[in-house]
């Protein structure tokens, strides 16, 4: 057998990455791998600093060594009350299929973590399997995500339903349909309840809105990933290769409410972010409606949005699953396990308990 290593990552080693992901995914007809450029912005602009990255190496008949496998913590900066912490997923985990049997996967992603361990206050997982795969390093298992779905035009089935199928068959053309519902949107549109402010990915980092958001919305948040500025530039405002809206509220007494919309597929929407403070329902729930009919007005016909069981406040969770819908083919898909892990440093300043973490889709890609 030849001969294996491993070594942190060095400057260029992207392309290479990159390569054996567009390899592997080739057996997956609805996984999609994003552009170097995307890649090179994740791992490298993060407000939280550069990806601590490792790579497993083959050494070739010729001599080479080239790069087989890899595992990556992309930082994501959180907050918990006023404390400031750095947390990491596990991001494009990866072993070429002949090496499985040939190299100790896990004791490599161990040595991996003691290494970062003094750098992130926790690290996570966003995929299905990796549970019961991490367990023996130490993560616990959260909640699975809930992935949810709603129609956006009328009749709600009929637009979900298409929905779904446009996702399913993206290269149909679905123009004419999207038409069809010309109609149906500017009635939905007309009922929303509030006026939104809307802004482009180019506008939104000017926004005076979020000058002091974050700061008053943490108290409220617990264990939430960081909505300052540089996050939300990070996460979605320069991000490459996709399109988002952000969307805000203030109500009359200062409550306020914000949310980011990806709109890259001009069909199917994804409500990526929320976040309302003070936390009430009342408040939720007629900002879902007037963000609906904004959806509307902009002619998707789906709205698709992911949390975890412990993610969102419960009396959230009971507008979102009274206003959304479970996906139809859950019961023949993986669940997304969410399993978690806090360094020592971690347990130190958190206090050592389960911590329910606030939890979108922020956190799924990074």
């Amino acid at each position: 057998m030849s001969p294996l290593r491993t070594r942190r990552f060095q400057a260029g080693d992207e392309l290479h990455i990159w390569e054996i992901l567009k390899y592997m995914k080739r057996s997956h007809p609805f996984a999609k791998v994003g552009s170097l450029e995307l890649m090179r912005w994740k791992w490298h602009q993060a407000p939280g600093g550069p990806m601590d990255s490792w790579v497993i190496e083959n050494q070739q008949p010729s001599g080479e060594w080239k790069i087989v496998g890899h595992h990556g913590l992309c930082p994501t900066r959180f907050t918990l009350g006023n404390q400031d912490l750095l947390c990491a997923k596990t991001t494009n985990t990866m072993l070429l299929p002949e090496f499985r049997d040939k190299f100790l996967y896990l004791r490599f992603e161990q040595e991996c973590l003691k290494e970062a361990d003094g750098r992130f206050d926790a690290t996570y997982s966003c995929a299905p399997g990796t549970a019961r795969v991490r367990k023996p390093l130490g993560y616990v298992a959260g909640h699975a995500w809930i992935h949810m779905a709603r129609g956006l035009q009328t009749p709600e089935t009929v637009s979900r339903v298409l929905g779904f199928l446009a996702g399913r068959y993206p290269h149909y053309t679905w123009g004419k349909t999207r038409r069809a519902f010309d109609a149906g949107s500017s009635v939905v549109g007309s009922k929303s309840p509030l006026s939104l402010m809307e802004y482009s990915s180019a506008e939104a980092p000017k926004a005076l809105f979020f000058v002091d958001f974050w700061e008053s919305a943490r108290p409220f948040a617990g264990m939430s990933p960081r909505r300052d500025i540089a996050d939300l530039t990070w996460r979605f405002w320069q991000r490459p290769d996709f399109k988002y809206f952000t969307l805000t509220h203030t109500w009359q007494g200062g409550a306020r409410a914000y949310c980011v919309v990806n709109v890259t597929d001009p069909l199917i929407f994804y409500l990526e972010d929320i976040f309302i403070v003070p936390p009430q329902s009342d408040l939720l729930e007629v900002f879902f409606t007037a963000l609906l009919a904004w959806c509307a007005r902009k002619g998707g016909l789906l709205l698709r949005f992911s949390t975890t069981g412990d993610g969102q406040p419960e009396k959230f969770l009971d507008v979102f699953t009274r206003r959304m819908y479970a996906s139809p083919l859950r019961h023949f898909r993986r669940e997304m396990d969410f399993p978690r892990r806090f360094s020592t440093r971690g347990k130190v300043r958190t206090g050592g308990g389960v911590l329910p973490w606030n939890t979108t889709r922020f956190l799924i890609p990074a």
